[in-house]
């Protein structure tokens, strides 16, 4: 599969945004959820502990492209890779359940979507949360960046240890079907999104554009898109509660150690959103793992929250 990016543009010239009605539908998946105290994350005691985290993954329906999903949570591969050695210590630490009923590909069946029917998966890192279900997939071509598929590909043991990355979750054929994003096809920005540098026009309309989110993972990717004229950005793990934008303290030395790759990284990116945030509201702020972001989004969007979003949700 080709890795540059579509079209003979030149480094220099920007991406154009797709007008505010693109014509994209949104839809949050929820496929299962994890664990932490507040003060894992220096947040206020009183928002209760222990905290629920939402393994979340987009499904965005293009009208010229498809389904496409950004991110595609745990599934059955990361539930049985959770029952087996050291991956049962992750379990166990981070709280993590993933029922069937919440794998990705159950949940677009519930929309009438078959997997064959999923064109493309971007995927924001190689975290056991966000490619757990790509098994599921096997007819998608898949997008990441290419700092983080070398890392896949020529870390050794404890470097995948470190980085949360587990092998057995991605399919043998992924670097075939693997579209790599680099610097050398990356280009400025345009608008609000310049606070970000450059990025990657997934599609050549606008309709998608890929950034990079430096500091949790290696290669960390957000998209921005626009949804019923409103400005959406889907971030990952560059936060994993909405309050952490407006504290930017970073956690605990030892939560870096564990979860973060670049603590200065990390807090810049935080920052860099923190402004996006400021200067144009209204914009949507989606991390995979706030549930008071998707309830927000159900509530604005009725019907558009697929999976488990109970706060008493159990496996």
């Amino acid at each position: 599969m080709a890795t540059d990016m579509p079209g003979k543009k030149g480094a220099d010239t920007c991406i154009i945004e797709a007008g505010p009605d693109a014509g994209l539908r949104l839809f949050l998946g929820v496929s299962g959820y994890s664990h932490a105290h507040p003060r894992h994350l220096r947040l206020d005691p009183a928002l209760g502990a222990p905290m629920q985290f939402p393994a979340g993954w987009a499904l965005i329906e293009h009208p010229l492209h498809g389904p496409i999903l950004f991110d595609c949570g745990y599934g059955a591969a990361a539930r049985a890779a959770m029952g087996r050695g050291l991956r049962r210590v992750y379990r166990h630490v981070l709280g993590a359940c993933c029922p069937a009923q919440a794998d990705p590909s159950r949940l677009l069946a519930e929309r009438g979507l078959r997997a064959s029917d999923v064109r493309t998966v971007v995927l924001s890192h190689f975290h056991p949360d966000h490619v757990g279900g790509l098994r599921e997939f096997p007819e998608a071509r898949c997008v990441a960046h290419a700092e983080a598929w070398r890392q896949v590909c020529d870390g050794g043991w404890f470097d995948h240890l470190h980085a949360q990355i587990w092998r057995e979750l991605l399919p043998a054929d992924t670097d075939a079907r693997l579209r790599k994003l680099d610097v050398q096809t990356q280009r400025p920005l345009p608008g609000a999104l310049a606070a970000f540098g450059c990025g990657w026009d997934l599609f050549d309309d606008g309709s998608g554009i890929a950034f990079a989110l430096p500091g949790h993972a290696t290669g960390q990717l957000g998209l921005a898109l626009t949804v019923a004229g409103e400005r959406v950005l889907l971030v990952a793990d560059a936060f994993s509660r909405r309050e952490q934008l407006d504290a930017l303290r970073p956690p605990p030395w030892w939560v870096h150690l564990l979860a973060i790759r670049d603590s200065r990284a990390c807090l810049d990116t935080l920052q860099r959103l923190r402004r996006f945030r400021d200067d144009n509201l209204g914009a949507w702020i989606i991390p995979a793992h706030c549930a008071a972001t998707l309830a927000d989004w159900q509530r604005r969007h009725p019907g558009s929250v697929l999976g488990m979003v109970s706060a008493d949700a159990r496996c």
